[in-house]
């Protein structure tokens, strides 16, 4: 898999067998500091990472993706590989971008320009209990969601662009699995309809923590 020479320009090298390399890793949050873990680079390009945060945290063998969304990152799908370091020989943070870790790995998930990115979320009426679906096709319909999400007390009445009151049913538990992934029809959430910030779902106008983090990091 890789040369000893390449192996020397690390420190924290855990194990090293013929199917895997095993090597300590990071990643960094500005907010909350550094969370450590374990990544493991495997001779078929795979990459996975067990989390130490602490010692009951159960991100065990999760994608380097899950892991830097773990960490706090934004945007982890696309900058996970400069999100996540390792530690050079002289004990500096290395991305993973700038190093051989990633030479065999052929697993990047590139997401088409017009690629849906966000899944239908549902929100509880405070006052009938009901879930409602948003769908979040645009940034205004975003806005809408993002808004709705900061009201502690939001109603079916506050859903703008048509008429809604709480005596209208529920959406059946059936039709609530398709919530619009291009992978699968009942995804309970992938790299591929989740997203954890962007320019389509921050907004610049929000005191949202959720908001202010994204436009701090851009």
């Amino acid at each position: 898999m890789f040369t000893e020479e390449e192996i020397g320009n690390f420190l924290g090298v855990l194990q090293v067998t013929p199917e895997f390399i095993e090597i300590e890793c990071g990643s960094t949050n500005p907010r909350y500091g550094d969370t450590a873990g374990k990544l493991r680079v495997f001779s078929d390009g795979r990459v996975e990472v067990d989390c130490i945060c602490r010692a009951d945290c159960d991100k065990v063998r999760v994608s380097p993706v899950e892991f830097a969304k773990h960490a706090g990152k934004i945007n982890a799908h696309e900058k996970w590989n400069r999100q996540i370091w390792v530690f050079g020989k002289d004990g500096t943070k290395i991305g993973l971008w700038r190093t051989c870790l990633l030479k065999h790995h052929k697993h990047t998930f590139v997401r088409g320009v017009r690629q849906l990115i966000h899944r239908d979320e549902f929100i509880r009426c405070s006052q009938c209990d009901k879930e409602r679906r948003f769908s979040l096709r645009t940034k205004d319909h975003c806005k809408i969601y993002h808004d709705a999400l900061v009201k502690p007390d939001w109603t079916c009445s506050d859903m703008p662009n048509h008429p809604l009151s709480c005596s209208v049913g529920e959406e059946r538990e059936s039709r609530k699995v398709n919530r619009g992934c291009p992978r699968a029809t009942k995804c309970e959430g992938c790299e591929q309809c989740v997203c954890f910030g962007c320019e389509m779902c921050r907004f610049e106008t929000c005191a949202c923590q959720s908001c202010i983090d994204f436009i701090i990091n851009i």
